[in-house]
């Protein structure tokens, strides 16, 4: 199912994308579209961020060192080895 929804453009920003649209080969009503998926992962993955730091202040240091001490003390794997 899909909404219509009348949005006000400033001009600059509209020129903007219709010259994108046009370059990419795009409608510009699937420029629109991808550039609002695109926006509303970026919020969803920030407001996750935001959990997890909110998550990590009720986690002490020694928690953590506490946790890092069980995991194994093996070599990096090849792909991972910073050169």
């Amino acid at each position: 199912m899909s909404q219509t929804v009348v949005l006000r453009i400033p001009d600059q920003e509209y020129i903007q994308v219709k010259q994108v649209a046009m370059q990419l080969g795009y409608a510009e009503e699937n420029l629109y579209l991808e550039l609002i998926q695109e926006g509303l992962r970026n919020r969803e993955q920030w407001l996750y961020m935001k959990k997890l730091k909110n998550l990590s202040a009720s986690v002490s240091q020694d928690e953590v060192l506490a946790l890092l001490d069980k995991a194994p003390d093996n070599e990096p794997l090849v792909e991972d080895k910073m050169l």
